[in-house]
This record gives structure tokens, sequence and C-alpha cells, in this order.
């Protein structure tokens, strides 16, 4: 049970400093987009560079940041400590050089209203090689109190952590906070991916493993392909007792598609889609999940019905759904299958309709403007 603190006075807008924080290393093409997003509301701005060999130095001291230089030793969480011990703001804002808020204009307030130690932001992962398309949307801490027992833990998937008290003071900022990321993109997920799984390998065998790592794992060996491996570490970490903060959703996923990578059959991978509806029901994406298993058991007429609820739910998600979603990036093909399913039963009309909302997410698509059209000879 986690023990009361004495509830701190929150200063005002005149006094309340705001410290805002990067770690880099080679970053000249994102770091100026990341700092012109922080720079009208930080009252400095702190630096920690691991080595660049580009402008990356230059471009921070441009933006009169205070610069730390440090050795890279294969540890995401020591370089980020020291910026921390570094900032003399009442707030930090940390943020990575390949990440920028949409807006800053609220945060100052959204800081001064907060009653707990840490914000949680929502975080938008875009491909900027895919047109700027949106890869999923999770949950991270960004925002948290210059106090003393907040510190990075972890060499690799670092997470502040309350070194105080046993669990974490925090609270979910809205969409007013949100921030777009660009590192994961096809371009760099694979060698990004690989220096993680050496690090989450590193850190489980110097300090023991944990299901966090279970967690990590689960997601490398997915973007790496190895799904027996990925399904392996997402039902160990499902199955423990660790606080996915936000992070169930992301578990589910994973299963799931290692299950169809494994070509487990419909039946059991229904089971989970299931199971994972009705622990997330506020979560579009396992609706359409099921629609797909059950147009593969040809219960087409179920289906149908899946898809329109996850339609249903997308529509009427809220911003305090604190989970971890990827339905935004998928809604282009659950209208394809519903126009799939409508020019079956001979409504080509609607088949028609369904595959132009389609075409409106994913313009490019050229499966979809051929079946758009074979539709529209049909009507």
């Amino acid at each position: 049970m986690r023990k009361l603190k004495p509830t701190k006075k929150i200063k005002s807008k005149s006094d309340l400093k705001i410290s805002a924080c990067c770690m880099t290393k080679n970053e000249e093409k994102n770091l100026s987009r990341s700092l012109d997003s922080i720079k009208n509301i930080a009252d400095e701005i702190i630096v920690i560079d691991t080595g660049s060999t580009d402008s990356t130095v230059e471009i921070a001291e441009s933006y009169g940041a205070k610069i730390l230089n440090t050795t890279w030793n294969d540890d995401f969480s020591t370089p980020r400590n020291m910026a921390i011990d570094a900032a003399v703001g009442d707030w930090i804002i940390f943020l990575d050089a390949d990440e920028f808020f949409a807006t800053s204009k609220k945060i100052r307030a959204a800081i001064e209203k907060v009653g707990k130690d840490v914000i949680l932001i929502p975080r938008i992962n875009i491909d900027e090689s895919n047109n700027n398309s949106e890869i999923s949307r999770d949950w991270c801490a960004r925002i948290f109190k210059n106090v003393d027992y907040l510190r990075y833990k972890g060499l690799i998937h670092e997470n502040i952590t309350d070194l105080k008290h046993e669990n974490l003071d925090y609270t979910f900022g809205n969409d007013d906070l949100k921030i777009f990321h660009t590192g994961y993109g096809t371009k760099v997920i694979k060698e990004k991916l690989l220096r993680n799984l050496k690090l989450i390998e590193l850190e489980s065998k110097k300090f023991g493993h944990e299901p966090r790592h279970d967690m990590a794992l689960a997601d490398c060996y997915a973007g790496l392909k190895d799904f027996e491996k990925s399904l392996y570490h997402a039902q160990k970490a499902l199955n423990s007792d660790y606080e996915a903060i936000a992070g169930h959703g992301n578990l589910y996923h994973k299963i799931l598609n290692a299950m169809r990578e494994i070509n487990y059959s419909d039946e059991e991978m229904l089971k989970v889609a299931n199971e994972a509806i009705k622990k997330l029901p506020n979560l579009p994406e396992f609706y359409a999940e099921r629609g797909m298993i059950l147009c593969g058991l040809d219960r087409l007429d179920e289906a149908y019905l899946s898809f329109h609820k996850s339609l249903e739910v997308w529509r009427k998600m809220k911003s305090d759904v604190h989970e971890e979603s990827y339905f935004a990036g998928a809604v282009d093909k659950v209208y394809m299958r519903l126009a799939e399913i409508e020019a079956y039963v001979g409504n080509f009309k609607q088949a028609l309709w369904n595959m132009e909302e389609a075409i409106k997410l994913s313009p490019n698509n050229q499966t979809y403007k051929k079946l758009a059209a074979k539709y529209k000879r049909n009507i």
C-alpha cells in the first residue's frame, strides 16, 4: 500500500519553473523540431549528449541549452538521470529528440493543476516514410516533478520510478498534452530493435529477469518477426502480476498477431479476442480482431456485427481510455472487410460506400481503388 505524502502547494504561474530535458546522439534531423515544440514554456533546456558527431550539439546551443556530455555505455537511464540531477526547475519535461508536442499552449496550465508526481501523456507513433501514418498510440511518463525520489530505471525501455514509495503517483493527461514520435518508422525499426534486444538481454542477466522484460521482449521479437518468442513473452507478461500501466492492449495485440503468423486455429484465436474484449471493452481493436477471425470461420453475420461494433466503440472512444491502441492505423481494413461482406451478399452500393471510406483513410492503396471500381460497375 502506498504511503501517503504531504500535499505540496502548487506554485503560481509566475513562480513555477519548468526544465526541458533531452538525451541525444546524432539527432540533427530531429532535435530542432523537438525543441521548437517546448521552447516557449521551458525556463531552461538541458541536453545530455552521448557522443554526437554531427551538428546536434550546435543545434542545442542555438536554443540556449545547457549541454552535458557523457560517454555512451549501453545504458539509457544513467544519462537521463544526469540531466535530471542538473535541472533546477520544479517540474521536468523529458522528451526524446524524435518526440515533439502537437502544441505547448496548455502544458503549463496542466502542470499547475495536477496534484500528482507524474503525468502520463498520449504519444502517437507515426511513420515518416509512409506519409506520417499512425502506427499506434500509447501513454508515457514525460512530465514529472523534480524530486529526488523520481529517477529513471532500466538499461532500455527505461521508466520513471519512485525510489521511495511502493507505487508511482501518477495521473493521465489529455489530448492537449499529446506528443508525436517518429523513431520507429520502417526505415529505422530493425536496427533499433536489434539494439533494444541486446540491452534487454544484458539487463535481464545483470539484474535478474522481470515481467517488464517480457513485455519489452514481446515487442522486439514481434518487430523482428520471431513470432514464437514474441508469443511466449507476451503470454508470460500477461499472466504475471506486473502492473502493465496502459499496456494490456499491446500484450493482447502481440499474442493475436503471433498466433495468426504461427497459424493457430481460428477457434483458439477467437478465445483470446473474446478475452481481450471482456477485459478491455472500451478498446475498438479487439472487436475488429474478432470480426477478422469470424470471417475465417465463415460466420459472416457475426463478423459484420463485430466490425460495426469496433467502429461504434472507436467513434465514442474518449481520452479517458488509458490503454495502448493500434486501431486508428487499421480502420481502413475494417471498412474493406465490411465492403467485402456487403459485396458477398450483393449489396454493391453499400460495399462501394465502405470502400470509399477505406480510400479516404488510405488514399494510395491501389487494391482499395480496384475494389471500389469493381463494386461501382456492379451497381
